[in-house]
């Protein structure tokens, strides 16, 4: 992460030393940068039997990142170009997502129908090792995550949506896509897209 470029590269913020576990079962920390602006949190579940033997998203290790897209400090389609791609290799992701702040809590609301009917099977973890179910304005998908949840191969996903997204193309062993690289994406496009893409990946 010191070697990822401005804005979300870590080479002039400051880093703590990986925190210990306490009471809880979860360790978390906050990364500053010179742009206060920018925020980083990250975390990781403690490595218990249980988490070793349940497959699902609730234990990954992540990172969050919240910034302003209007920030004139950062160029936005730069940001999609260059430096989440570089920030998805680096932390070594299968999964990750640019998301707009409370659309994917509105779109769940407007499929909740959908979203009980899965939450009634115990196998399917909702948007997590084995389900894509939003489309957010940035995804990435490593290999196994196509297979699990799609069936098919990154090779697929990029056929299925080339001429269909701004952006759609391999990084590591998966997929990158930028379903939207608008900065003024509206919950309305947001829903438009996910409604006409959901089928073309063959997703509930």
């Amino acid at each position: 992460m010191e070697q990822v470029g401005a804005p979300l590269g870590w080479s002039s913020a400051v880093v703590p030393p990986a925190p210990k576990f306490g009471k809880e079962i979860y360790a978390s920390f906050n990364v500053r940068y010179q742009n206060k602006r920018v925020k980083c949190t990250g975390g990781y579940a403690y490595r218990s039997a249980a988490y070793l033997s349940d497959d699902c998203a609730a234990h990954d290790d992540r990172l969050f990142f919240r910034f302003d897209v209007r920030d004139s400090a950062i160029n936005y389609q730069q940001l999609l170009r260059k430096n989440a791609p570089e920030v998805i290799e680096a932390f070594g992701a299968y999964r990750a997502d640019l998301c707009f702040f409370l659309y994917e809590v509105f779109f769940e609301q407007k499929n909740a129908g959908v979203l009980q009917r899965l939450r009634s099977d115990a196998s399917i973890d909702i948007d997590g090792r084995n389900n894509i179910f939003t489309l957010q304005a940035v995804n990435y998908w490593d290999g196994e995550l196509c297979q699990r949840a799609l069936g098919y191969g990154r090779d697929e996903v990029i056929r299925r949506l080339t001429g269909k997204v701004p952006r759609v193309e391999p990084l590591m062993d998966g997929v990158y896509v930028v379903f939207s690289d608008n900065p003024d994406l509206t919950f309305e496009e947001y829903c438009a897209y996910n409604d006409a893409l959901k089928p073309v990946l063959g997703l509930v």
